[in-house]
This record gives structure tokens, sequence and C-alpha cells, in this order.
């Protein structure tokens, strides 16, 4: 059983999504897939290295909908490639992961996110990520190797065990090709006969040790948010000035609850679908929204993407984004769902 063909009448209202096939699937480890695509229409993708896509897709007549950071990279527009890992509690990743193949139709959103070398002048710089945050440094180093370019990069990948190392072949040949790329891999957990690594955390002694000039270079840094917190406070105690520290903003940052009194009752009215309902303290309308059955795309649930954006007709919430909105859509009355708590009684087009 495989996905199924996107339904004619339920195009997204909230965004731009292009019918894409899928062309190819790798197995990188256990739980981690590299699933490629190419757009239907034949035209090429458009992205910069670091971005991330919204997927949509169809399984038992049920949307689902996901944003992952883009491993391939913008020198190979014909196909896009997004490697996946199942999430615990996942299951549209356990899908994506068990039922798509060669074939299988998808639509992938427009690219978004500022996670980018783009036009930064950057001499020497530090590509720090756990378990699949390499996904984002991936497009990076590949994109500078497509581009004959060959900037001073410490490469620092850390993984629970070896057998969960993403890319590790295509790093050590791509530190061949590119003379200043120097790659490093920390496992938190190694077999016995491993005897070329040692077992441990990448704590602060261990990255200065690895890392001796980090005072002197820029970091790109993307991985799970506890990871991502501990590395910041060692890369600035390192010497690295914050503004020399970028991050990967999408899934590193949990929304901020409702700033609604507690006890303090507003009404939801999602115009379209003709549902009237009480709001909880503390749910967004996107919680709302799901609770009564209202259809409303969403990716990331955290104000990053956009996808779940909706205009709000009547009334004023609490909208703690991250980004997901450009000024113009903001000025033209639109929030984003995921983010965003009524205060006092509203009215959405949904």
């Amino acid at each position: 059983m495989s996905v199924e063909a996107v339904p004619t009448d339920t195009r997204s209202p909230q965004g731009t999504l292009h019918p894409c096939v899928c062309t190819d699937r790798i197995q990188e480890t256990g739980d981690v897939v590299t699933l490629v695509f190419r757009r239907a229409d034949g035209r090429k993708f458009s992205f910069l290295a670091g971005q991330f896509v919204a997927i949509r897709f169809f399984w038992c007549g049920q949307a689902y909908s996901r944003v992952f950071t883009i491993a391939s990279p913008p020198t190979r527009p014909e196909r896009i490639a997004l490697t996946i890992k199942v999430a615990a509690d996942g299951k549209a990743t356990r899908i994506l992961h068990d039922h798509v193949g060669e074939g299988c139709p998808v639509e992938i959103g427009e690219p978004g996110g500022d996670f980018t070398l783009g036009d930064r002048a950057i001499d020497k710089a530090l590509f720090l990520c756990a378990g699949s945050g390499i996904t984002p440094l991936m497009s990076m180093v590949r994109a500078l190797h497509d581009a004959g370019r060959d900037p001073d990069i410490t490469f620092i990948q850390c993984a629970r065990t070896p057998g969960d190392i993403l890319f590790g072949h295509e790093l050590r040949m791509l530190s061949e090709n590119m003379t200043k790329l120097r790659v490093e891999t920390v496992c938190s957990q190694t077999s016995d006969f491993d005897e070329h690594r040692s077992a441990g955390r990448l704590d602060m002694t261990r990255l200065a040790r690895l890392v001796p000039d980090a005072g002197a270079r820029t970091a790109f840094l993307c991985g799970p948010a506890g990871f991502m917190q501990a590395m910041r406070r060692h890369l600035l105690d390192l010497g690295i000035p914050a503004g020399r520290i970028f991050e990967e903003a999408f899934g590193a940052v949990p929304p901020t609850t409702s700033k609604v009194s507690p006890g303090a009752k507003a009404a939801v009215t999602f115009v379209r679908s003709g549902v009237h309902c009480e709001a909880n303290d503390n749910a967004t309308i996107l919680d709302l929204a799901e609770a009564a059955g209202v259809c409303l795309d969403t990716s990331c649930r955290m104000g990053v993407c956009g996808t779940c954006k909706a205009r709000l007709l009547e009334g004023e919430v609490d909208m703690d984004d991250m980004g997901g909105l450009s000024e113009m859509e903001r000025q033209h009355g639109f929030i984003l769902a995921c983010c965003s708590t009524p205060k006092g009684n509203i009215a959405v087009d949904l």
C-alpha cells in the first residue's frame, strides 16, 4: 500500500503546493530514509541551501502535512531530497518512512527559512549538528562543493551510535576534495569493538579540543532543542559572539502558551465551516479547529512555516509566531492558527 493521489478538490487555501512524484528512496539508517522528488510539471526547484519545505500527502483518505529541511543542494535543482527520521510519536513520518517510494505522489510547498549561508562572507565556519539536524548543513556543504568553493569548515556531527551516523561516507569523500573541510563525529554510545571512537557526549571540554579556534569561526547549529541550547552556551563560552551563531529555528523552540487570563472564556467562529465553539484556556486556534473537525493544513506547529495561516475576520488574538507571516500578510489580517490564542470572541475564515 502506498500514499494516495492528491484529491483534486482538496487543494490547500493556505499557500502554493506543487504536485511532485517520488523518484528515489535511500535507506540511510534503520529509522532514517531519504526521499527524492521531482516536480510533476517538469520545472526545477528553487531554494537556498539550508531552507525547509512543507510536504503534504494523503493516506487512507486523510491529509498529512509536515515540514522538513532540504538535504540536497540548490545546485542540483531538478530534484529535491528530504532526509526524514521517524519520530517516536509521529504517524506522518512513519507513513513516509514505510510507504513512500518511487512513483508516489505528494505535494511540496515553497521553501522558507533564513538558516542559510546567503550572502554572508564567511572565511571560517563551524557546522555543528545532531541527528537529522545534519540535513541543512549537508545542503550547504554539497552546494559549496558543487560551486568549487573551499572555505575553512569544521563539520561536527553528533550521533547516538556509529550506526546512526548520517552521510559518513559522503562526508569523507567531500573532505578529500575540499581540502579545508574537516569532519569529526562524536557518538554518545559505541560498541566494544569500535577502536576508533570513544563514547561520550559532546561537552564543553571536548568541543574546545575539537575546535581550538572556535572564537574565530561563524557557527551554524542544528539539532534537537536540548542539544542546541547546550551547544549555544558552549559556543558563547568559547568566544563566538552571539551575532555569529546561526540556529535552525524550525523545531528548536517550543511555542509559548496563551496569554488569556485564567478562567476567561472566548468563543471562536469558523465562518466557512459553520462551526462555533468555546475556547478553553491556553488552547490555540489550531487546537480548537482540530477538536471541532475543521480542516486546516498544518506542518511545523510553531509559527515558522506559515502553512496554517488564516484570515482573522473579527476580534483579536495573541500570536507568538517565529516569522511565518510576511508583513503584507499581517496587514491583510492573516494569523497563524498554531500559535494564536483568542482574546475574546473571534471569527476566522476557515
